[in-house]
């Protein structure tokens, strides 16, 4: 039984690899927000570079590690724009296991969301290299995991089957009489063989 559902399982991630890559990627981001989280209020060892431009803990100390006008830190809001992203791929994933097509309004809502969570990438960008000066590695894995959602949706986007627009039925070709021959319809035909009938 779980060598079947195994079986069952890598065809379907074959089948569908960028869903697949969707929800292996919103998987690993939720990992890194969750220890990142735990950095933050559990004081988890943080497994960084301590010199040079990369350093991850001038970043994760600073205003701009928090959600504005909060305390709370901002790989909150990260795992769950994750989650979310994860649930989009995992319900695609779950229509095709049963065969079914996916929702219409999914793949532009996966953009919509990974386009989102591309803006907020680019502020923290910003922040890192023109106002810290630093550069945190973990922020730039979620960084690089943000993004390639986003063209991986986009891509899905750019798939999506559009139904063509129905051609109207051909007329049949019209047969051209010919010259020297008035043209003989079925009624013609029938005044024609009566005679014929009558004199048998």
């Amino acid at each position: 039984m779980a060598q079947r559902l195994a079986s069952r399982v890598g065809e379907l991630a074959r089948r569908e690899p960028a869903l697949t890559a969707l929800l292996c990627m919103a998987v690993a981001g939720v990992a890194i927000s969750l220890y990142l989280t735990g950095v933050h209020y559990l004081n988890v060892p943080l497994a960084c570079s301590t010199s040079g431009v990369v350093d991850c803990a001038p970043v994760l100390q600073s205003t701009y590690s928090v959600v504005p006008g909060t305390q709370l830190p901002i790989t909150v809001p990260g795992l769950l724009w994750f989650v979310a992203s994860g649930t989009l791929a995992g319900i695609a994933l779950v229509r095709a296991w049963a065969g079914r097509p996916e929702p219409r309004w999914l793949r532009p809502a996966h953009v919509a969301w990974g386009a989102a969570g591309l803006l907020v990438v680019l502020y923290l960008v910003y922040a890192e290299i023109v106002q810290l000066h630093r550069i945190c590695a973990w922020c730039t894995v979620v960084h690089l995991l943000t993004l390639a959602t986003f063209l991986v949706a986009l891509s899905r986007l750019q798939h999506l089957d559009v139904p063509t627009a129905a051609t109207p039925p051909s007329s049949p070709p019209r047969q051209r009489p010919q010259r020297g021959r008035a043209p003989t319809t079925p009624t013609a035909r029938r005044n024609v063989s009566t005679p014929a009938r009558r004199a048998r």
